[in-house]
């Protein structure tokens, strides 16, 4: 990244927007604005845009609040309009290459190449029969008509798309970068694999980062709104009571300190259990996720999970996913990379609203030379 560059990444939730802006320099990431705002419901659904109007409208709100330097912003996306292949292709030159990629992508994904976009990332070079090298290729194509109505909501909201990434991309970059101002949650090696979960409103992603680079993806239509509905219709609350018992009340495991407000210890009690029963489906996908990825050519066994997002806001949410899939589990932390705070709020604010943060910042970081 040139000198004193400025980048903001957007990530457009299910229930909310969030942005942040790093101004990079060669010596330091610099945090100068970041903002979160709840939207309506019925805008975003799975990872897709259902309303332009509506999100352009909340978006532009939410530019003009946040106070963000510029108009020009990088989208995360995440869906099941997205394909994900790992490729292997000899050693060849990068114009070569990506004919070569696009011309294998025609078998290798279930969308019409003419219908998507294709990207693809050089995960390593390694020797093949004969001492032959050659280049292990994580292969991504978007529908365009999906990318398409972001697109149309930047354009709406009057900013424009510099760039669109794999929130798993961003997620990898936020979260396996060394250096912080506020240190809790970050991984302290590099060469291990680490499955990273950004539990969303809406939609769930991970990813494993082995040395810090992707090596699998997937995408899981269910998020903590799952969560919150479990609540409202085994309490018959409104969604707002129920999203404050999540992350005041939670899962299973440390109690808090004291009472939570006037709830009875029966009542936290009947709350643990329904969480509970929801988030077993939370670690049923994650473990398939696991286990799939393990049965792959792939380096290394996965020694820990990181998670982030509004999910792992959830009381216990951490305790509890560890003790189902057997693995260390942490809440990441994405401001790691992050040199120095100017954004305005304190460090305590932002570590409040730090998991939220997860795929904005991933989006707004450079990859590491």
């Amino acid at each position: 990244m040139a000198k004193n560059a400025v980048r903001v990444g957007l990530d457009l939730e299910q229930s909310s927007i969030a942005a942040a802006q790093i101004k990079s320099s060669r010596t330091t990431q610099m945090l100068t604005a970041v903002a979160v705002r709840d939207i309506p419901e019925g805008l975003v659904f799975e990872g897709e845009v259902v309303d332009v109007d509506g999100l352009a409208n909340e978006l532009k709100s939410f530019w003009k609040e946040g106070r963000f330097a510029g108009r020009r912003v990088r989208l995360g996306v995440a869906n099941q309009k997205i394909v994900v292949r790992t490729l292997e292709f000899p050693q060849i030159d990068e114009k070569e290459l990506r004919s070569a990629v696009e011309f294998q992508a025609q078998e290798a994904i279930p969308i019409p190449v003419e219908e998507a976009i294709l990207d693809y990332q050089v995960l390593s070079t390694v020797a093949g029969e004969g001492g032959v090298l050659r280049q292990k290729i994580l292969l991504v194509a978007a529908q365009k008509d999906m990318i398409g109505q972001f697109m149309a909501v930047a354009t709406k909201a009057g900013l424009t798309i510099e760039g669109i990434d794999l929130q798993a991309f961003a997620l990898a970059r936020a979260l396996t970068r060394k250096g912080a101002f506020i240190d809790r949650g970050a991984p302290t090696d590099r060469a291990e694999s680490t499955a990273l979960v950004n539990i969303g409103t809406g939609v769930t992603n991970l990813v494993v980062s082995v040395d810090g680079l992707p090596q699998f993806t997937r995408v899981i239509n269910l998020g903590c709104d799952a969560l919150v509905q479990a609540l409202v219709s085994n309490r018959g609350i409104k969604p707002a009571e129920a999203e404050v018992l999540r992350t005041t009340v939670g899962l299973s495991g440390e109690a808090p300190e004291g009472l939570i407000g006037d709830l009875e210890p029966d009542t936290i009690g009947d709350i643990h259990q329904v969480l509970d029963a929801t988030c077993e489906t939370f670690s049923d996908e994650i473990r398939r996720s696991i286990d799939y990825y393990h049965t792959q050519e792939h380096d290394g066994q996965i020694t820990k999970i990181l998670i982030a997002g509004d999910g792992s806001m959830t009381r216990n949410i951490d305790e509890y996913l560890g003790q189902a899939l057997h693995l260390p589990v942490e809440i990441g932390n994405p401001l790691v990379a992050i040199g120095e705070n100017k954004s305005g709020l304190s460090p305590v604010e932002l570590e409040a609203i730090a998991p939220r943060l997860a795929i904005a910042v991933g989006l707004a970081l450079e990859d590491e030379e």
